[in-house]
């Protein structure tokens, strides 16, 4: 709390400065509300960028609705490479049945290395 007032206190100060910086708080619900056709186009032109891949968003986990409350431990813990997906659709991984692996070498390989039960290390 303390630090945020500090950021709060600082934007503020830089207001008052010659050539200070400037601020300015962006809320996607407000825009969508106030300016519904720009929030559409714009909308539209993102899903058209993903759609040929020109941008790649970085998603660390598909989740369901079942993993929601370890999804908010995971993202206050830190250090997630992307983002978390809530997939309303998804079956929770607590139904599905682990798969049985012969043991030896080849299974160690075939068996990517976590960092979190069930996400693959990538970095």
């Amino acid at each position: 709390m303390l630090t945020m007032l500090m950021w709060i206190a600082r934007l503020y100060l830089w207001s008052w400065l010659p050539g200070g910086k400037r601020a300015r708080a962006y809320s996607i619900n407000v825009m969508r509300a106030r300016h519904p056709a720009w929030f559409r186009e714009d909308l539209e032109r993102l899903f058209g960028l993903l759609a040929t891949r020109a941008i790649r968003p970085r998603v660390a986990q598909r989740i369901s609705f079942d993993e929601v409350a370890d999804a908010h431990r995971r993202l206050e813990l830190g250090g997630l490479e992307g983002k978390l997906v809530l997939c309303p659709d998804l079956a929770s991984r607590r139904d599905q049945v682990p798969s049985r692996r012969k043991s030896g070498p080849a299974s160690a390989q075939a068996k990517p290395a976590t960092w979190w039960p069930g996400v693959p290390d990538e970095r």
